[in-house]
């Protein structure tokens, strides 16, 4: 659904939640030391067009009360790591003072045809948080890491790893997996390191390689983090507490949207991606692509190889 700003197109987006198999809850993920991996198609994503797969430290009953019957069966009590303050309620009561809604977010996938990336985001906080002033905003103020620390192959020096006839190619469907390795190989230990594989066309294609200051990395690990400046993601808790979130479990979450503020140039243009920074705007997308869309398949959890 399109929202309307000034009379501009500003944003559209839609997102889904995976529930319990009851109906009523959401279902909890458990991925410490486990490994996540799904089928995806990004090959009707233009430019501007965000397909996501992510987990969220959502309240498994979706903020239900006696104010809220609904509850996670009809989608309710969303948050992450942008602590919105447009959900009009909060645990099932009326967000009259614009509260935002808070929790750490582990973005699995973020992509269309022409980028990609994948971010942790912690909070200093765990659970589902209410923030008000201050402690919504960015950096060391707010509860949450906004920015994470994200790998984009296009913006770390590798652009023909992903996208259009690249070594992933977009065109295409293909399977993602996500490793949350931690330091004593188990469930119980010490996030250390998130890796991804991708699968295609039978062939295992392992995570780009890239350079920064000299050394090399395929994966994300407190000394990535520490080479790409992501200051804000080690005062916030960095690997640890994303770490914490998943041993204590998150929800999954799909969705889709483009965004009208600056057209999600952080994802695929300028130095993210090969997009031109005004062709991802929502006016243009519905106007060149109107039936933009993102498929998920066979999303699957376990032990490390058991799930492709």
């Amino acid at each position: 659904m399109y929202q309307k700003y000034q009379g501009e197109l500003v944003a559209v987006g839609r997102q889904i939640y995976l529930l319990d198999e009851d109906g009523k809850n959401y279902k909890v993920l458990h991925l410490l030391g486990q490994e996540i991996s799904f089928e995806v198609d990004v090959s009707n994503l233009p430019c501007g067009m965000n397909g996501g797969m992510y987990l969220a430290e959502m309240d498994p009953s979706g903020g239900r009360s006696h104010l809220n019957p609904a509850g996670a069966a009809y989608g309710t009590g969303y948050c992450d790591s942008q602590c919105y303050t447009s959900y009009a309620f909060i645990k099932g009561v009326a967000n009259l003072d614009g509260k935002g809604t808070c929790c750490n977010e582990m973005d699995l996938w973020e992509a269309n045809s022409k980028s990609n990336q994948l971010t942790p985001h912690p909070c200093n906080i765990t659970g589902f948080y209410a923030c008000e002033g201050k402690h919504c905003g960015d950096g060391k103020a707010g509860v949450c890491d906004k920015v994470g620390c994200g790998f984009n192959p296009y913006a770390l020096g590798a652009p023909d790893f992903y996208g259009v006839q690249g070594k992933v190619d977009s065109q295409k469907p293909f399977r993602v997996v996500r490793r949350f390795m931690t330091d004593d190989h188990t469930e119980h230990g010490q996030l250390v390191e998130i890796r991804r594989l991708y699968m295609q066309d039978g062939k295992t294609i392992h995570n780009a390689e890239v350079t920064l200051r000299g050394s090399k990395y395929d994966s994300i690990s407190p000394a990535y983090c520490k080479a790409t400046n992501a200051d804000s993601f080690a005062q916030h808790g960095g690997l640890e507490h994303i770490g914490g979130a998943l041993r204590r479990g998150m929800v999954l979450v799909m969705g889709i949207w483009n965004e009208g503020s600056d057209n999600l140039n952080w994802l695929d243009a300028g130095d993210a991606g090969p997009c031109n920074r005004k062709e991802g705007s929502p006016a243009a997308i519905k106007s060149n692509y109107p039936g933009t869309s993102v498929t998920f398949r066979h999303v699957r959890w376990g032990d490390f190889g058991t799930t492709f």
